[in-house]
């Protein structure tokens, strides 16, 4: 009976010691931070976590206060030890508790129903996209194409122009014959020197053994052999940088030919690899999608912007094209060295007629006159024989519709440039950074060395100034937002839970403010005060008091602009020219994204599209953005230095993990030595004592 007696008191005090020193950890962990609880976490407080742990045990074995009273268990506490670890500051712990307070708030029903709200896009992004890439990239080359093209074609005219002065210094105008003219004024011209030739000899002839005062005709002889020497020289003059013009200009203008056609293929290349685009995938997987609740309808489709995708092999040029130019600049190369031929001869005929007779200037002056002429048809003068303006005309019958498109263009870029001072004067509201910020900053660097994380720079945002540089970077942007929808239909998770954190506790911007300021009737103070733009720095970082807010307001742009620019697409598709519709679409959407601006500044919403009558507010854009954004880490530690800076309390340093040891005992009433025994057997024989059973007992808590 003694022994039964000491195994019952003995199985009670093993109850009652793991009941209490769960107990005392319960009451060591329930002394959290406070503040911290205001953002849904939990990490140890400031209190003696021992003092705590010893209190409650020494209260549960007071004796009790009924009189008389026998205490069954005299429990002693001998020794305890707490140990406490897994900083709040550590992304997985901080994470984890993300977890623990998001998975209450049903973030996946609201987060699929922004999802569900671009489902009915999907094709239409897809397409619009694709063709945005596309073209853009064809834009590019086309247009280099064609100004090597215009530049080979300016390289001919810069060198048949080296000609123009050639045909007056021969025969001015032209004629097929040359008559017989007396010498009355000095000559100016190659046929008015072979006109007067003969007189010129007659006159010579007569003067000739007469006395210097004798002579009749010395002033008409000088007059002659000065406008022969101002004919000869004017011909070289003409010849010698004309000859260098044809040799240089033309060869570079054959260069420039041949580069143009290396870029035609690679148009070709372009076009065939352009229908394997990897980020449709993602547009398609969203589309596909079978998610809970309904999608709004949709009255737009992608198959206007995947037509005018099909229309892109009409900007590629005809191989015969190429050949045909530099034909013609062969041609002119070999007209030239005629006219060249012609007009040296025409020369050494000139510099013999005033000392020589029966010289041939007469055929000579012929010759080059007509092959002059025949290259000033063919290469100068304005005319139906003119090959040049043939291959302007060749080039532009190809051009279909450049000037509109260049006017488009003209006119995008002015709404760009609105765009861009908008956001400078953004940038320069407070450029530098404030204290607050630059105490944020210390706290995001510690954390991010407490995780071992890398360390990357934000990215200063940019409107470019380029139409297609814009429509295409807003279409990248398209590609991230349904990149990251895919991959959250994909893992319903982190992510997703961290940014619906984001989202509840952290404050952003009222865009309405920044308009006001913008239009110079806000407080700068009070619209880029930290307090005010949080969310914004999680996705963004960057610590001075501008950065994020104006690369939400780029993004926005971005974003609204790929959407219209997506519905300008449609609204062109008829214009028929590629580029022409890219071009008016791309205006379309930046004139729109332009408005939906001001209206969701002034009415605080904006719908999703022109098909889709969805309202999507500021903060859903930001919510959106969050998932562009897609650095984990980096978003962490973002949150967790707002969350020190608007606390006080270092995340980093508050431990979320318990773990207790405790050693107690109690005396045996019986045969101490029996249940030592039974102890042995059972290989815990060191737990009795002095006639005490000691027992240790270990516990962990976490939050």
């Amino acid at each position: 009976m003694a022994v039964f007696i000491d195994y019952a008191r003995i199985a009670a005090f093993k109850v009652q010691a793991e009941r209490m020193t769960h107990a005392a950890m319960r009451s060591v962990m329930s002394a959290y931070d406070t503040s911290l609880r205001e953002y849904g976490l939990f990490g140890y407080g400031d209190s003696g976590g021992e003092a705590i742990m010893a209190k409650v045990l020494n209260d549960s074995v007071k004796p009790p206060m009924v009189k008389d009273g026998f205490p069954i268990l005299d429990i002693q506490w001998d020794t305890t030890t707490l140990s406490m670890e897994r900083e709040l500051g550590r992304y997985d712990i901080f994470n984890r508790q993300i977890q623990e307070d998001m998975k209450y708030r049903a973030p996946v029903d609201f987060t699929l129903e922004v999802v569900n709200r671009f489902k009915p896009m999907s094709e239409e992004m897809k397409e619009a996209a694709h063709t945005v890439d596309l073209l853009k990239k064809l834009q590019k080359l086309y247009d280099k194409r064609e100004e090597l093209l215009d530049e080979a074609i300016a390289n001919q005219t810069d060198a048949a122009n080296k000609l123009k002065d050639l045909p007056a210094l021969i025969m001015s105008p032209p004629s097929p014959a040359i008559y017989d003219e007396m010498m009355e004024e000095t000559p100016e011209t190659a046929a008015e020197i072979a006109a007067r030739y003969t007189d010129y000899l007659s006159k010579k002839q007569a003067d000739e053994g007469l006395p210097f005062n004798q002579q009749q005709y010395i002033l008409e002889l000088a007059r002659y052999r000065t406008g022969v020497g101002h004919v000869v020289t004017g011909i070289s003059t003409v010849l010698q940088p004309a000859q260098q013009a044809h040799q240089s200009k033309l060869e570079e203008a054959q260069s420039k030919i041949e580069e143009a056609r290396k870029i035609n293929e690679e148009m070709k290349r372009v076009i065939a690899e352009g229908e394997n685009r990897p980020q449709n995938a993602s547009y398609e997987k969203v589309g596909n999608s079978t998610l809970p609740g309904q999608s709004p309808p949709s009255t737009g489709s992608g198959s206007e912007a995947k037509n005018t995708r099909s229309l892109a092999s009409e900007l590629v040029r005809a191989d015969s094209l190429f050949d045909q130019l530099n034909e013609r600049i062969r041609s002119q190369t070999s007209d030239f060295n005629n006219v060249r031929k012609d007009s040296v001869e025409l020369n050494t005929q000139l510099r013999n007629v005033t000392g020589q007779s029966g010289v041939p200037v007469k055929p000579a002056v012929r010759q080059a006159s007509q092959v002059t002429e025949r290259y000033m048809d063919t290469y100068v003068r304005s005319g139906p024989s003119n090959v040049i303006l043939l291959s302007k005309q060749l080039l532009e019958d190809g051009r279909g519709s450049d000037a509109q498109r260049k006017a488009n263009d003209k006119e995008s870029k002015g709404k760009l440039k609105d765009m861009q001072r908008i956001l400078s004067q953004i940038e320069r509201g407070h450029s530098g950074s404030t204290e607050a910020f630059k105490q944020l900053e210390q706290y995001y660097n510690a954390n991010i060395a407490l995780n071992q994380a890398s360390r990357e720079e934000a990215k200063k945002a940019e409107i470019a100034g380029d139409p297609y540089d814009a429509g295409g970077d807003s279409m990248n942007g398209m590609d991230s937002l349904f990149g990251g929808m895919s991959g959250l239909l994909d893992r319903l998770g982190d992510e997703l839970f961290q940014n619906e954190y984001a989202l509840a506790y952290f404050n952003s911007m009222e865009f309405g403010q920044l308009l006001d300021w913008t239009e110079g009737n806000g407080d700068s103070n009070e619209v880029f005060k930290l307090e005010n733009q949080e969310l914004e720095y999680i996705i963004y970082g960057f610590h001075n008091a501008s950065g994020n807010i104006a690369a939400a307001y780029a993004e926005i742009f971005g974003m609204r602009l790929a959407i219209r620019t997506a519905e300008g697409l449609i609204e062109n598709s008829k214009l028929g020219n590629p580029l022409l519709v890219l071009s008016a679409a791309i205006l379309y959407g930046i004139t729109h994204a332009i408005a939906d601006m001001v209206k969701l500044a002034k009415e605080g919403s904006v719908e999703l599209s022109r098909y889709i009558k969805v309202k999507l507010t500021y903060r859903d854009h930001l919510r959106l953005f969050l998932l562009m954004h897609s650095n984990n880490e980096r978003k962490m530690s973002r949150m967790l230095a707002l969350i020190r800076m608007n606390t006080g309390v270092n995340p980093d340093e508050k431990q979320t993990y318990a773990s207790g040891n405790i050693r107690s005992s109690i005396k045996l009433w019986f045969l101490p030595g029996v249940v030592k025994s039974i102890g042995a057997i059972m290989g815990n024989a060191d737990q009795v004592e002095d006639g005490r059973l000691f027992i240790d007992r270990k516990t962990d808590y976490s939050y």
